[in-house]
């Protein structure tokens, strides 16, 4: 009897407390959206001034790496256990 009565105790433990912070879905995401990347990259390496009219895809693909890797590098330095990846859409 009292083992039962301890069941539903923590049953309904448990339902007030998911229903107070609900398990968060594993596929959610981040998305990063650089408004400017030529202009960054411009003003990050000046070099990019000149390059940027001759291969502009280029340069805002190695914008995007070089941020998911600093991001990447912030979040290892925390300890996190995450995967910074570029989707092209």
């Amino acid at each position: 009897m009292q083992s039962e009565e301890a069941r539903l105790q923590l049953e309904q433990l448990l339902a007030f407390s998911e229903a107070e912070n609900p398990p968060a879905p594993s596929s959610m995401r981040v998305t990063i959206e650089i408004n400017d990347p030529l202009e960054l990259a411009k003003r990050e390496q000046p070099l990019t001034k000149y390059l940027s009219q001759l291969a502009p895809e280029l340069i805002v693909r190695k914008v995007y790496e070089q941020v998911a890797s600093e991001v990447e590098s912030g979040l290892k330095e925390k300890s996190v256990n995450a995967s910074v990846s570029i989707e092209k859409r």
